[in-house]
C-alpha cells in the first residue's frame, strides 16, 4: 500500500504546520521572581491546577497542528494504492483489451442468465468506464481468438455493437493463444496505462499451458485483472459418448450410453433416453426420432459410467440417433449425437489375388469357409456372414459402401483404382485386413499403399542352412478384443499353428502388434488412420492360405478369423466415445469412387445451407469443409448418377477437453503462473466499477480527512473555550 497526491503542489503548503508550534515558543516568557512571605499551602494547592492546564495547552497545540496538517492534505488530494502496481499515470489515456471467454462452460445458466449474458454485461459496464481518449480492443477466447474489434479503437459505439452481436460458442478452453495475443497488441501502445481485463469462468482445463515464460510478448508493466464468473462449487453431467454395435437383423443391438458425472458428489436417478431415426426419414431441425429406450442411472462423484439399451432394428440400413440426459445447467453438453448401420447380413468382400481353377486350389478358399461355411463347396452350415468373392480385375465394379470388411489374400497388383478405393472405403470407417504371399512386392506396397498400412515392408530373406524351418506364434496380446476367446485356451492354441514363410516389417509408431513370431517378428499389426471416423485396418505378414503355414489347418483358424471380421465390422463405431466429428474440426468426407457431383450442398443443424465443390486427389475424393462449430447432424445433399443423395455426418462436444468440469483454477495457483505481473483477480460483480478504479487510480480519501478535520475543529473549540462551572449558593 502507498499513497498519492492528485494535487502535490499544495504539499508546499505543510510548513504552516508549525504555526502553532511557534506562536506556543515566541508567547512563553519567564516569570519575575519576587520575594514573598510564605505561599506554601497555596503552592500546594496550585500544582495539581497546573499540571492539567499544561496538558490542555499541550493537547490543543497538537491540535491546531493537526488542523492545520489536514487542510493542507485535503488541498492535495491524497488518494490510497492497495496495490502500488496497478498505480496508473494521471493524466494519460488508458489502453486495454478485454477478453471474454466464450468457451461452451460459459453457457452455464443461474438464474436464467449464462455465464456468458453475464460476461458481456460485465464487458459493457467496463467500456462505459472508458473516459476521452481511451482505448480498447475486444476478443472472443475459446481454443481459439476471434477478434470483435482487433485494435485498439477509441469509438465506444463500435466496441458495443460488436459485442452485442458476439455469441457462445461450442468449444473448449485455451487461454494461451488469447492472453499472448493481448499482449502482442498491447505492445502497439505507447501508453504507460495498460491494461489486460479477462472475463471467464475461470475452469480449470483452460489454463495448462500458459505463465509468464510461455508468452514471448509478455510485459510485467502490463496489468493483468481478472474477472471470476466462477461463484461456489457447481455440479455438471455430460454424455460423453455412445457406442453402437452394427449388428445383422434379427439379432439385439446393444447401444451404450457414457454419462460422466462432474460433480463432487454422487447423483441419483439421472434420467437417461435414447433416440433412433431411419436415415431416410431424418430431417434437420427433427431430429429426435423415436425414443426407443429409456431409464435412471446412479453416478458416482467424478466418474464415469456406462448404461446399456437394447434394441431389435426392423429393417437395414442407416439410422441417426441421441442419447440425452435430463437437462441441467450447462445443457450443451446433455446430449451425444451417433449414426450407427443396421444391415441383414455382416457382408465381407475377399480379393482373390491368386484364383485357381477351382475355389479349392484359389488363394482365398480357406477364408471363404472359416467365414461363411454356406457359400463354400463343403458345407451347408448357415452363417450370419454374407462374402463375396472377386478379383482385382472385378474389384473397380464393386460398390464398397455395401460391404463391412475386406480382404485382400495376396494381392500382387497395386493399381490407382484399388488404393483409391480402399483408402475411400478405410476414411468412411471400413475395415481392411492384407493378407500377403509371394504375389507381394514389398517396394511397390510402400509406396502405393503406405498410408493404409501399419508397418513398412521388408523384402521375405530365404532361410539359410542350418536355420530353424519354421517359426512360432511367441507373443499374444490378450488385452485385445479378437484374442480374449484364446486367453483361457478355450478355443484352442494358436502357438500351436507353424509358420515357414512371412514378411519382415518394421511397425509405424501410430500402430500396435497383436500378434508376433519369435525373434520379435510381427505376424498380425493392427492400424487406424488419424482422420475421424476412419476404420482400422490388419496386416498379417503371412498368407491366409497353407501355402506359408499351416494355420489354416488348426481349429483356432475359424475364431480367429471370426474374431477379426467381428472386431472390424461389429466393432464401436466412430461416433462413439468421442471419435465423432469434433466441434472445431475441419471435415474431410469422402464420397466414393466415381465422378464427383458439381456442388455439394450442406445443412448445418439449424437448417443453415452452403454449398462447396468437391475435390479429388491421390488420396482423397470428397468434399471439405469447416471448421464445424455447432454439435448435430449435419446433412450433405448431392446428384450423382441422376439421383439425389443423403449423407449424414454426427458432430459432438470435445468432451474429452474437459470443458465440462467447472472446477475452477485456484487463485494462487494462478498467481504462481504469472509471478512478475500485477495480477488482481474480481469475483465481486456488485461494485465492479468501483473496485477497478480504485485498483488502477486508488482510493481518494478527502472524505475521511473532512470528517476528522471536523472532529479535530469540534475539539478544539470545546478545550479553548470551556464553560465556567457554576457554584451552588
Amino acid at each position: 500500500m502507498n499513497i498519492t497526491f492528485l494535487n502535490p503542489s499544495f504539499l508546499w503548503g505543510l510548513p504552516v504546520v508549525s504555526i502553532p508550534i511557534l506562536i506556543h515558543l515566541l508567547s512563553r516568557r519567564r516569570p519575575i521572581t519576587s520575594p514573598f512571605s510564605s505561599v506554601r499551602f497555596i503552592k500546594l494547592a496550585s500544582t495539581t491546577v497546573v499540571r492539567k492546564f499544561k496538558l490542555k495547552q499541550l493537547i490543543l497545540l497538537i491540535l491546531r497542528s493537526l488542523i492545520l496538517l489536514l487542510l493542507t492534505l485535503l488541498f492535495a488530494r491524497p488518494v490510497v494504492r492497495r496495490m502500488p502496481l496497478f498505480a496508473q499515470v494521471e493524466g494519460v489515456s488508458r489502453s486495454s483489451v478485454i477478453l471474454i471467454d466464450n468457451s461452451y462452460s460459459m453457457g452455464y445458466m443461474k438464474e436464467g442468465e449464462s455465464r456468458f449474458a453475464l460476461a458481456k454485461k460485465v464487458a459493457r459496464r467496463i467500456l462505459k468506464m472508458a473516459k476521452r481518449g481511451d482505448r480498447a480492443a475486444i476478443f472472443l477466447i475459446s481454443d481459439e481468438v476471434k477478434p470483435l474489434v482487433s485494435y485498439l479503437s477509441d469509438d465506444r459505439q463500435i466496441l458495443r455493437q460488436r459485442l452485442d452481436e458476439s455469441s457462445l460458442s461450442f468449444r473448449p478452453t485455451h487461454l494461451l493463444p488469447g492472453v499472448s495475443q493481448a499482449y502482442k497488441i498491447l505492445q502497439e501502445s505507447s501508453s504507460p496505462n495498460r491494461e489486460i481485463i479477462l472475463i471467464t469462468d475461470l475452469a480449470i482445463n483452460g489454463w495448462p499451458g500458459i505463465d509468464g515464460k510461455s508468452i514471448k510478448e509478455f510485459d510485467p508493466d502490463v496489468k493483468f485483472i481478472i474477472i471470476d464468473l466462477n461463484s461456489g462449487l457447481l455440479s455438471n453431467v455430460a454424455v460423453s459418448g455412445a457406442d453402437c454395435r452394427r449388428l445383422t437383423l434379427g439379432e439385439t443391438s446393444q447401444i451404450s450410453a457414457k454419462i460422466r458425472n462432474y460433480s463432487k458428489e454422487d447423483i441419483s436417478r439421472l434420467f437417461v433416453s435414447v433416440f433412433l431415426k431411419p436415415q431416410g426419414s431424418f430431417q434437420i431441425g427433427r431430429e429426435s426420432g423415436e425414443k426407443i429406450g429409456q431409464g435412471f442411472m446412479e453416478l458416482k462423484a467424478g466418474r464415469e459410467t456406462t448404461k446399456d439399451f437394447f434394441y431389435d432394428f426392423p429393417e437395414e440400413g442407416t439410422y441417426l440417433g441421441k442419447v440425452e440426459v435430463q437437462e441441467d445447467s450447462l445443457p450443451c453438453d446433455d446430449r451425444f449425437y451417433f449414426k450407427t448401420e443396421a444391415s441383414e447380413k455382416i457382408r465381407v468382400l475377399l480379393i482373390d489375388g491368386d484364383p485357381g481353377i477351382s475355389s479349392f486350389s484359389s488363394e482365398t478358399f480357406y477364408l471363404t469357409l472359416g467365414l461363411s461355411p454356406t457359400t463354400s463347396e463343403v458345407s451347408n452350415i448357415q452363417s450370419p456372414l454374407s462374402v463375396k468373392v472377386v478379383t482385382l480385375d472385378e474389384f473397380p465394379r464393386e460398390k464398397l459402401d455395401d460391404f463391412s470388411v475386406i480382404f485382400l489374400a495376396n494381392v500382387g497388383k497395386v493399381t490407382s483404382s484399388l488404393t483409391a478405393g480402399l483408402m475411400s472405403f478405410v476414411r468412411e470407417g471400413g475395415g481392411v485386413v492384407f493378407s500377403l504371399g509371394d504375389n507381394v512386392n514389398a517396394h511397390e506396397y510402400n509406396l502405393a499403399l503406405g498410408n493404409l498400412l501399419p508397418a513398412q515392408l521388408m523384402e521375405v530373406k530365404e532361410k539359410s542352412k542350418g536355420e530353424k524351418k519354421f517359426n512360432t506364434i511367441n507373443f499374444q496380446d490378450f488385452t485385445h478384443p479378437i484374442l480374449k476367446v484364446f486367453a483361457q485356451g478355450k478355443e484352442g492354441d494358436l502357438t500351436r499353428a507353424s509358420f515357414y514363410q512371412y514378411f519382415p516389417t518394421q511397425v509405424k509408431p501410430w500402430a500396435k502388434v497383436v500378434l508376433g513370431l519369435e525373434g520379435d517378428m510381427p505376424l498380425l499389426v493392427e492400424g487406424e488412420l488419424s482422420y475421424p471416423g476412419a476404420g482400422r485396418v490388419f496386416l498379417f505378414t503371412s498368407t491366409l492360405d497353407r501355402d506359408w503355414n499351416n494355420l489354416p489347418a488348426k481349429p483356432v483358424f475359424l475364431p480367429l478369423i471370426q474374431q477379426m471380421v467381428s472386431y472390424l465390422a461389429l466393432s464401436t463405431l466412430r461416433e462413439g466415445s468421442g471419435r465423432s466429428f469434433l466441434v472445431g474440426q475441419d471435415i474431410s468426407y469422402e464420397l466414393g469412387p466415381g465422378k464427383l457431383p458439381p456442388s455439394v450442398e450442406i445443412i448445418d443443424p439449424r437448417g443453415k445451407k452452403f454449398s462447396m465443390i468437391p475435390v479429388q486427389n491421390r488420396d482423397f475424393s470428397g468434399v471439405e469443409f469447416g471448421p464445424v462449430e455447432m454439435p448435430g447432424i449435419y446433412q450433405l445433399s448431392y446428384i450423382r448418377d441422376r439421383k439425389w443423395n443423403n449423407r449424414y455426418l454426427a458432430v459432438n462436444l470435445n468432451i474429452e477437453s474437459d470443458e465440462s468440469n467447472l472446477d475452477k483454477m485456484a487463485t494462487k495457483e494462478i498467481r504462481k503462473l504469472f509471478p512478475a505481473a500485477p495480477i488482481k483477480i474480481i469475483d465481486d460483480l456488485t461494485n465492479l466499477e468501483k473496485e477497478i478504479l480504485q485498483l488502477l487510480y486508488g482510493k481518494e480519501i478527502s472524505k475521511n480527512l473532512t470528517f476528522l478535520l471536523v472532529g479535530f475543529l469540534f475539539l478544539e473549540v470545546f478545550l479553548a473555550n470551556p464553560r465556567e462551572k457554576k457554584g451552588n449558593l
